[in-house]
């Protein structure tokens, strides 16, 4: 009889110090007083990767306190030629996945998909893509492998559109929600707020836009094809897609005398770059410089102002919009 009432006493025991009410709470008995405590139970967060700095802000900010996030390249880097390290590959291999931009942007992808076992989520991959060439292509899906984008056969820089953007959230979203699903709602409410931001800027420039004679603007590199495609705009660009590359005497010879013929007083210079190249053009012109954002990487001051993608996408159509309005 003792031994069946202390068996009893022993799983009731188990059942009060073991039970969670599914909030994320757990109930124990003090061991002195015998009275039943309520004590927080910590969630382990899925860990996910992002590429870069856009699609890190963007996971960021859908996933916010659910999700743990860290960048896979520097976020205050240059993101073109990036090559991860070993330790790099090796914290990767613990997460869940891991979302790129896609359309040729991380040239490292092959390494990722070939050794290590993780989900590579393309954003981009249901985007209308433009060719190197500068040509619209519209069947992404037939070049759904990385071969060809580590070939270069796209113009990677679709988030400099924030309607672009808007739809790579998306793809962000939907993929949390798949992976967490107990918070679907959440983070598609968090998309939400993000896809009318961008929603925002893009009417509100897409009228702005209109209203302007002189379209076109002149860039460090030929990095926003995306832009002139959405709003109407062209870019005259000093080198080609990648920003490695310097150009030449003839190159800015060239685009001297079309500022002079087209009235175009702006010289725009990468942000986070060197704006001699863009002061000798300006003083060729009797014009000034700006900067521009290719938002592929922030400064350490920017980053601790925890400034958003969406921020960032304002930023540059403004100055693109007051160049072209002066």
């Amino acid at each position: 009889m003792k031994l069946k009432n202390l068996f009893i006493l022993l799983s009731l025991s188990l059942a009060i110090t073991g039970c969670a009410n599914g909030n994320g709470l757990e109930e124990k008995a003090d061991s002195k007083t015998g009275d039943l405590l309520v004590e927080e139970v910590s969630e382990e967060k899925p860990l996910v990767y992002a590429s870069f700095f856009p699609i890190y802000n963007l996971t960021k900010q859908i996933g916010k306190d659910k999700v743990e996030v860290k960048s896979f390249a520097n976020l205050t880097s240059e993101s073109h030629g990036f090559e991860p390290s070993a330790k790099q590959m090796a914290d990767l291999s613990e997460a869940s996945l891991i979302f790129i931009n896609g359309a040729g942007m991380e040239e490292w992808v092959d390494a990722v998909d070939s050794s290590i076992d993780i989900e590579i989520v393309d954003t981009s991959k249901d985007l209308d893509l433009i060719d190197a060439s500068g040509q619209a292509h519209e069947d992404h899906e037939a070049h759904e492998g990385h071969e060809g984008h580590n070939h270069g056969a796209f113009d990677p820089h679709t988030w400099l559109d924030p309607i672009n953007g808007k739809d790579q959230a998306k793809v962000i979203a939907e993929k949390l929600a798949d992976l967490d699903p107990s918070n679907k709602d959440y983070y598609l409410a968090n998309y939400e707020k993000i896809a009318g931001d961008l929603e925002e800027i893009n009417q509100e420039f897409e009228e702005k836009f209109k209203t302007l004679t002189n379209k076109k603007f002149i860039v460090p590199h030929e990095a926003f094809a995306y832009l002139e495609k959405r709003y109407g705009l062209e870019q005259v660009p000093l080198t080609s897609l990648t920003s490695t590359g310097e150009a030449d005497a003839l190159a800015l010879k060239q685009v001297a005398d079309l500022a002079l013929k087209e009235d175009i007083n702006v010289i725009f210079y990468e942000k986070g770059g060197s704006d001699k190249l863009a002061k000798t053009l300006a003083d060729e012109i009797s014009g000034q410089t700006s900067e521009l954002s290719t938002i592929e990487f922030l400064s350490e001051e920017e980053l601790e102002k925890e400034l958003s993608y969406q921020e960032l996408v304002r930023e540059n159509l403004k100055a693109i919009y007051d160049s072209l309005a002066e």
